[in-house]
């Protein structure tokens, strides 16, 4: 079957840091026409996944395939994609480039659109966004179910824009009042997040907010890795220090992220960063000879 892409307005596009990072929103419409037929658009995209889009390219000047995990819930802004974008700065860099420039600017002024790819529900009655992935793996960042996530110990480390995931999962969590209910006390998720610098620390006021809001619920540890202010209260510097050895391997120091996480055999553990941060961390925890109840990595 062909593929379907419907055109989504760029809504938002806040630069957090200059050149660097930017959080983008694009906005569907109701309904979308397909082969003669009008069909209606449901969002239901399930915290942790992806969808596909097709924005241009700064290098190459076309469009191109891209995924962006999603950092919203669809059930507080259903239709309403948010992601957060950064350059790559790697050497055939292209799209992270372009959504960073004054063309992507122009395009949401102009009104232009940005396919965003869709398929039609197993019954053929609507579209839904295409996802990176429908099952759970160690590989992706996909959340449980309703039915087992409330009763989970997590423990989130967002590397720079890794964060993304985590807020869809935080966000979806806090709406549904992290599963608490009579006769549970719901969730429990710490969230370490490990930026360059305070203009890099994405949705730090909310998470603030949150995290006292629901401190049984949620902890927040912000760190920042090269510049501070001289009142920063929260961790300074990396959170895993690394040794490369003569025999080629590597000795990973994980003392400074262990002194925020006190319990971490008891908890599932949850990273996004560059892939080799996510083996880093992986190999770390092997060598202290700790293991989290689960361990999963997205990476790039």
């Amino acid at each position: 079957m062909k593929e379907i892409f419907v055109p989504a307005t760029i809504t938002d596009l806040t630069v957090i840091d200059p050149n660097e990072i930017r959080n983008v929103e694009l906005t569907l419409p109701q309904e979308h026409e397909f082969g003669g037929t009008v069909y209606p658009i449901i969002d239901e995209m399930r915290p942790g996944t992806a969808f596909l889009a097709k924005p241009f390219g700064a290098r190459t000047g076309r469009q191109r395939r891209r995924m962006y995990t999603r950092s919203n819930s669809s059930i507080d802004a259903k239709g309403v994609l948010q992601t957060i974008i950064n350059d790559t700065h790697a050497e055939k860099a292209d799209t992270s480039v372009w959504w960073q420039t004054d063309d992507a600017t122009a395009f949401q002024s102009a009104g232009v659109t940005v396919p965003v790819l869709f398929h039609v529900t197993p019954d053929g009655t609507a579209l839904v966004p295409y996802e990176n992935c429908s099952a759970i793996e160690d590989s992706n960042l996909r959340l449980e179910p309703d039915g087992e996530w409330p009763t989970m110990r997590f423990i989130g480390i967002a590397l720079s824009t890794g964060i993304t995931p985590f807020l869809a999962h935080i966000r979806y969590m806090k709406t549904l009042n992290f599963g608490r209910t009579e006769a549970s006390a719901g969730v429990h998720y710490s969230l370490v997040v490990s930026v360059k610098n305070p203009r890099q620390l994405l949705a730090h006021e909310e998470l603030k907010e949150m995290a006292t809001a629901f401190p049984e619920n949620f902890a927040y540890q912000p760190v920042l890795t090269r510049e501070w202010p001289d009142d920063w209260s929260h961790g300074r510097g990396r959170i895993m220090n690394i040794t490369e050895l003569h025999n080629g391997a590597q000795k990973i120091d994980l003392d400074p992220l262990l002194e925020f996480l006190l319990d971490i055999q008891n908890e599932h553990v949850r990273i996004c960063g560059n892939r080799d941060a996510c083996r880093q961390l992986d190999e770390g925890l092997t060598q202290y000879g700790l293991r989290p109840r689960s361990f999963r990595a997205e990476a790039w």
